[in-house]
């Protein structure tokens, strides 16, 4: 479900239609994050740390508003609650669009999830057709351990999706670390917003939990 925003009662109107009118509206930020409680609970339940990560981004991705805010036909909608699409490398070499639902739990997401990635990998072309705007683009990059990162974007029919880019884990201090990067529309949301959303994450990751 969605609702239309009242642009002249919403508080980010002024920044909405500045930002509406750039060429590329998009920013980014990119960080790293610590995952060492997060990947020994995903061993300790066996399973997925992918997946486990992934759940605890979109649900803290959930939680803020601006996450969930989208462009339709450049008008800003909000929806009741965003899923994830990862790229995922299939078995024959190439990349394929996964749709996984968010759900309230991860034992109940992760009962769609699986199979959902099993489907893809097999499938022999690369399949959009569960594309929507109530979604979050993850891009994943195990093999590189990044500092920065970039997307391509179809910028004049851009939904407003954010992007979260998750990279090469790597050991630090004694602590298992993992780049993350945030692209988002700065139409509809600005960098406070991507700090919450981190601070949020970091939270989940280190408690290992879904609150």
């Amino acid at each position: 479900m969605k609702q239309i925003i009242d642009i002249d009662t919403w508080d980010r109107k002024g920044s909405f239609q500045h930002f509406l009118k750039y060429s590329d509206p998009y920013f980014g930020i990119t960080t790293n994050v610590d995952c060492t409680e997060a990947y020994a609970k995903a061993k300790e339940m066996g399973v997925s740390f992918f997946l486990y990560y992934f759940y605890l981004s979109l649900n803290a991705a959930n939680n803020i508003p601006e996450f969930r805010t989208r462009l339709e036909n450049g008008k800003p909608v909000i929806y009741d609650k965003i899923s994830g699409s990862p790229t995922v490398l299939r078995d024959d070499g190439g990349l394929g669009f996964a749709m996984l639902e968010y759900e309230d739990t991860f034992e109940d997401f992760l009962k769609k999830a699986a199979p959902e990635l099993e489907r893809v990998k097999t499938t022999p072309e690369l399949d959009a057709s569960k594309d929507c705007a109530e979604t979050i683009y993850y891009s994943i990059l195990p093999w590189i351990k990044f500092t920065s990162v970039t997307h391509p974007m179809d910028l004049p029919n851009t939904e407003g999706v954010p992007i979260l880019t998750f990279g090469k884990t790597f050991k630090e201090n004694g602590q298992l670390m993992m780049p993350l990067g945030v692209h988002a529309h700065h139409a509809l949301m600005d960098g406070m917003h991507i700090a919450q959303f981190i601070e949020s994450f970091q939270r989940k990751l280190s408690v290992n939990g879904e609150r």
